[in-house]
């Protein structure tokens, strides 16, 4: 098959399928869950995960949540609130 081809066939299925994971963004008491199930070791739903990804980096607080290939970091910056940033 030719790489054209290919590249026409992946275009297609992106375009069908980015519909699909087109999330809303996350509420303030969504984000508070997240970071508090993360710190006790908890893990997430795939759901989450993908929101956290599309919506990546995401400012809450002291809270600073990014999402990248499936790995979720929660940095706590005491005393710093990132909405006045």
């Amino acid at each position: 098959m030719a790489l054209t081809s290919i590249r026409r066939r992946i275009s297609v299925l992106e375009t069908v399928i980015r519909p699909v994971f087109d999330y809303p963004p996350l509420t303030p008491a969504e984000i508070e869950a997240i970071a508090s199930r993360v710190r006790a070791g908890d893990s997430l739903e795939a759901e989450e995960v993908d929101r956290l990804m599309q919506h990546s980096p995401v400012f809450h607080g002291e809270y600073l949540i990014t999402a990248y290939d499936r790995h979720v970091t929660v940095n706590r910056c005491v005393g710093i609130d990132f909405a006045e940033l």
